[in-house]
């Protein structure tokens, strides 16, 4: 027998039944009184972990359709262990924040995908010694529904890696957006090949953030003052910037 109890909940403008935005809103996890000892400390992180109990979720679904695919039928279908769906026999989320402020028993954090009202189980601090693989990758799962949806995630992967946003970055990603969206149609290539000037350093945080890629890896070089380019098999894309 598993026993879990809450240590807290979410606060957050997202209530039941309304639309959950795909990378979250701004929150904050209420910890309860009696857990206030557990909070010793934690303004040692800049980033935790927050699990919470998806209380209102499907429990008997061991395939779902990720929202961005349209692959009909079984093209379409993926184990809940291989995405995030909130559907699964155990409904535990995950989702890694920034925290912006605490008081005393209130974290406010950055964005959360969890509901208004939601349980939290658990709270841990993000290491970046162990919980940062730079080099780890995925393939594409659906496409963003918007470029608007598409750019709000590349700007959160380049800050990520960057630590804020500035004007280079800013630039970089609305290239990566136009680029994915007339070049590539939104899918991801086998590979990736970019360059960016040599005097510019944060358009290559912007595309390492972005892409996961590095000049050690050699998918990252340094070029022309003024461009960027994506070198797609014999084909290269430049852009002004």
């Amino acid at each position: 027998m598993i026993a879990l109890e809450p240590i807290g909940v979410v606060r957050s403008e997202i209530g039941e039944g309304q639309p959950m935005p795909p990378l979250g809103v701004p929150a904050v996890v209420e910890i309860f009184p009696r857990f206030l000892d557990g909070l010793h400390r934690i303004q040692k992180h800049s980033h935790i972990w927050v699990l919470a109990w998806l209380d209102s979720a499907e429990r008997d679904l061991l395939q779902v359709k990720p929202r961005g695919l349209k692959e009909a039928g079984d093209e379409g279908l993926h184990g809940v262990f291989a995405v995030r769906s909130p559907a699964r026999p155990n409904p535990v989320g995950l989702t890694a924040t920034r925290v912006l402020e605490i008081e005393r028993l209130s974290i406010h954090v950055e964005r959360l995908d969890f509901r208004d009202g939601t349980p939290v189980v658990d709270v841990k601090p993000y290491f970046v010694s162990r919980d940062m693989i730079f080099a780890a990758s995925n393939v594409q799962i659906g496409k963003p529904l918007t470029p608007e949806a598409a750019r709000e995630a590349l700007v959160l992967q380049a800050v990520h890696f960057h630590g804020e946003l500035c004007d280079d970055l800013d630039r970089a990603v609305n290239v990566m957006v136009r680029f994915r969206e007339e070049v590539l149609r939104w899918t991801d290539p086998a590979g990736w090949a970019v360059t960016v000037p040599a005097d510019r350093p944060c358009l290559a945080d912007a595309f390492m953030g972005m892409l996961r890629v590095s000049p050690g890896r050699r998918n990252l070089v340094f070029g022309t003052p003024g461009k960027i380019s994506f070198q797609q098999g014999a084909d290269r894309y430049t852009y002004d910037i």
